[in-house]
């Protein structure tokens, strides 16, 4: 998993997000954010799809036990599309574990783990990875079907990277939303998304 300033920096596509100034003005650019919740599932009946993208990387609490030396972990106490300029850290960022206990609940998806590491990315651990991969009944340009296509991408970029991959196709509960926001989507946009 790689900040998405590396991404930037080395010319690799990525989504453009929002907040995508915001971070660079706030010096979190080079962070890798982490929601703490599936992002879809909880909010699939009120808001549909998750906005960063169709797959959802799955990662065991214990990662944060391997990381790298030199690396930084903060929880953030809201978006930071949502802070402001005059704001202190102590408004933006968790300063102790206690403080943080109290105060994130499940299903608070705007309380993000940010990550920095001196090489920018987050290592699978063992080399295997979990995804879980949104089926948007829909077909990519080329007129497979968008699933089955990200899935042999998500499949060929894992033996790339000799990583072992374990891929899901997403089960939505009754009344998810995200069949209808993929429907509206034009042809770029799920090529770009599922491509």
């Amino acid at each position: 998993m790689l900040s998405r300033g590396f991404v930037e920096d080395h010319g690799l596509k990525q989504s453009a997000q929002p907040s995508d100034q915001l971070d660079k003005k706030y010096g979190i650019w080079h962070s890798i954010f982490l929601p703490h919740v599936d992002i879809h599932g909880q909010s699939g009946q009120t808001k549909g799809l998750n906005l960063y993208g169709p797959s959802l990387f799955v990662f065991d609490l214990d990662i944060l036990l391997r990381l790298p030396a030199g690396s930084a972990v903060r929880v953030t106490k809201k978006s930071p599309g949502h802070w402001y300029d005059t704001e202190p850290e102590s408004g933006r960022w968790f300063q102790s574990a206690e403080e943080m206990a109290k105060n994130v609940r499940a299903g608070d998806y705007d309380k993000l783990l940010a990550i920095q590491t001196p090489l920018e990315r987050l290592d699978f651990p063992k080399r295997q990875a979990r995804i879980i991969l949104d089926g948007p009944q829909r077909q990519v340009s080329s007129g497979e079907s968008a699933y089955t296509h990200a899935e042999k991408r998500l499949r060929a970029a894992a033996a790339a990277g000799q990583v072992e991959v374990s891929i899901e196709r997403r089960q939505c509960p009754t009344g998810c939303l995200c069949g209808e926001k993929y429907a509206a989507w034009s042809a770029p946009v799920v090529d770009f998304y599922f491509g």
